[in-house]
């Protein structure tokens, strides 16, 4: 296809308009993606005591805007309040602390390595 030079900013801007929104989309489908493992990730490697809290573990859609997508990984109410307590210990009714069981910060780093390698790998 033949472009006049007169022509040739619009097409190079829309050619990057095109390619902007084809990102977009995979960049939103990959988070997807790595948001649910995640939440399954947590899921299995929550404290079991009785098993709400690691079946609360979901995932749901952030702040979306033309350039930037946010997908967000979080346990469910009312489990949501255990999240600090139990990754960073905290003091029990006896004046000592609990240890802590850290579990959301290993999920947290697998899910930046996995979402920069399926994007460093699609795109």
């Amino acid at each position: 296809m033949a472009v006049k030079i007169g022509n040739l900013a619009r097409e190079i801007m829309k050619q990057l308009d095109e390619y902007g929104v084809e990102v977009g989309l995979e960049v939103e489908k990959v988070s997807k993606e790595v948001a649910e493992d995640t939440a399954k990730m947590l899921n299995k490697n929550s404290p079991k005591r009785t098993g709400d809290y690691a079946a609360s573990w979901t995932y749901g859609v952030g702040d979306t805007k033309r350039t930037r997508h946010t997908m967000v990984v979080h346990a469910e109410k009312p489990e949501y309040a255990l999240t600090h307590l139990l990754e960073k210990g905290h003091q029990n009714r006896e004046g000592g602390r609990t240890k802590a069981i850290v579990h959301i910060a290993p999920a947290e780093e697998a899910a930046v390595d996995q979402l920069e390698k399926e994007l460093r790998k699609r795109l």
